[in-house]
Order: structure tokens, then sequence, then C-alpha cells
């Protein structure tokens, strides 16, 4: 049996101090069960190559002790929904199209070398991603480690009553689902970050052979600006922690978006939102870039103003209908 104890012994190698007698106990006797069923049948010892057979068909020992342990995730099952939701919206719909249409052509236009200018962008958008989705998984890898506690520790007598009510309302005022709820905690904290670090910081930035500038106006809603990223923390905490209570949800995201228009309004009546400056190009032609560029900024402004409104009108409608049903 010397064979079966040096399989033993490898496996041992691999499992935790504290559980590793009770495994090995456990496996060795499963295995010399094993073994001598297999001599009763033959009637004789098994030869080396036949317990070696036998050990091979168990496995090796390192996969054999994975099977002992917890199993263990960077980030679980449960969170991976949300997870790939935060990567899909940082990275394809916001990070991708900023890089693509606006920093690369800039730098591509105003470069002296237009190839190296276009690797560079490349190459940077790649760095972009790559650092995106870095501090998204460490976000949500620590929030595997040290989860929420409502996702944990909940009470069934504390889930919504069912409303009873004729008619299906426009907005259906059951409580956000957790995924979504975490996607607002996670995207809060990281567009303040991103805003804290491009904005807050800093006024101005270098493309190449351009030179951006923010208007004074950024600052003047500054505070106004970081609060609002920063509300997505609370809103989505209450989604979690209070699933039941639809109306404060409703209440605090009508209060956002509402500052969210005020704050738009002053961004767009304070004139020129940017100040271009190109190092390569005549005043004419940087004060044709800079108009459109300015255009291109307040169509974004006015397309999040119409998604505020729209979010508005649906959280005001959500607050009625859990008010009547409550």
């Amino acid at each position: 049996m010397e064979l079966v104890e040096r399989y033993l012994n490898a496996v041992r190698f691999w499992l935790p101090r504290a559980q590793e007698d009770d495994i090995i106990a456990e496996l060795g006797e499963d295995l010399r069960s094993q073994i001598e069923d297999r001599e009763s049948a033959l009637g004789r010892s098994l030869t080396e190559d036949e317990l070696a057979a036998i050990l091979k068909k168990r496995g090796n020992p390192m996969r054999v002790a994975s099977h002992y342990l917890p199993q263990r995730y960077l980030i679980g099952p449960p969170l991976y929904p949300a997870f790939m939701a935060v990567v899909r919206l940082v990275i394809i719909w916001i990070l991708l199209p900023i890089c693509i249409l606006v920093a690369a052509p800039i730098a591509i236009a105003t470069a002296a070398d237009p190839t190296v200018a276009g690797i560079k962008a490349v190459w940077d958008t790649a760095m972009g991603c790559v650092f995106a989705l870095g501090v998204i998984t460490l976000v949500f890898a620590i929030i595997e480690r040290h989860p929420i506690r409502e996702l944990e520790d909940w009470d069934p007598r504390k889930l919504p009553k069912v409303p009873v009510r004729p008619l299906k309302p426009l907005s259906d005022p059951k409580p956000v689902d957790r995924v979504t709820a975490i996607v607002e905690m996670v995207l809060g904290t990281l567009f303040s970050v991103i805003f804290l670090h491009f904005i807050w910081f800093q006024s101005s930035f270098d493309f190449g052979n351009a030179h951006i500038t923010l208007a004074p106006a950024w600052r003047q809603v500054a505070w106004p600006m970081l609060l609002i990223f920063l509300s997505g923390i609370p809103i989505g905490w209450i989604s979690l922690a209070f699933r039941g209570n639809t109306r404060l949800r409703s209440g605090m995201r009508m209060a956002v978006d509402v500052a969210s228009l005020v704050v738009l309004g002053v961004l767009a009546n304070g004139g020129p939102l940017i100040t271009l400056s190109f190092r390569n190009l005549a005043p004419a032609q940087m004060a044709e870039a800079a108009k459109w560029t300015n255009t291109g900024l307040r169509i974004t402004l006015a397309a999040v103003a119409v998604a505020m409104l729209v979010d508005l009108i649906q959280e005001g409608v959500r607050y009625v209908h859990a008010r009547r049903s409550a």
C-alpha cells in the first residue's frame, strides 16, 4: 500500500491544515475499501500497475484536493450579471464612444504624423478599457468578499405586499431588483472617482497638438455634479436595505433628476463649454473646430436632459402608484 500512502500524502499537500487529517482519513478509507473489493473479486492482491490504474482513475492529487475545498470566485455567480452590466455600460457605451468619436479624431487631425497618432490612440483606448475593467473588477471583488448584509440576511416577512388594483398601472411600483441596485452603487462610485480626477483636479487636457480647457461654468456646478454622482450610492443602498419602500427611492431619484436638469441648464446657458487651441492650425480653423465641438457637447447635454426628464416622469408615476397601494 505504499503507493496509496504516497498518493494520500500528495493530496494532503494541497489541503488546509485544519481539515487535512479528516479528509485524508475519509479518502484513505474509501480507496482501501475500493482496493479490497477489487482484490476480493480477483482473489489475489493487486499489482502495482493495477493500484496505479485505480489511483489514476481517482484523479490528480491537486484536482482531488480541490473537490474538498470551498469554491472561490473573484466574482461569484450572484454578482456576475451586475458585473457584466456595468462593464458593458462603462466600456462599450461610454468609454469606447468617447475615445473613438472624440479623443482619437482630435489626436489624429492635429498630429504631425497621423499614422503614429492613430496607433497611439488605439493603444490609449485599449489601456483605458483595461484600466476601467480593472477598477470595476476590483470594486466587485471587494463586494464579493464583503457582501452586502441584505443579500445574505433577509427576512421574508419584509417582502413588499402584492398591490391589489383593477388595472395595471403605467409604472409598476415593485421594488428595484438587486442587480440594478448594485449597478447604481458601483456606477455612483466609479463616476465620482472619474469626475474628481478629470474635472475636479484638472481643468485642461492635452491631446497631442490639441489643448482643451474647460469653461468656468464647470467649476460653478462642480459641487452639485459631485453630489449627483455620489447619490447613486445611497439610492442603491436604499433599494437593497429598504426594498419595500418604493416611495423613498422614487422621491430621491426625482430630487436627483431635478438637480441634474438644473445643472444641465446652467451648463447650457454658460456660453462655450470648452476652449480649444491647436499648435498647427490657423485661428479661423481653431474657431471652427471649437464651434462644432461645443455644438456636439450641447447636443449631448440635450440628450442627457431628455433622459433625465423621462426618468423624472417615470419615477413620479411610480411614486404616485406606490403611495396609492400603500
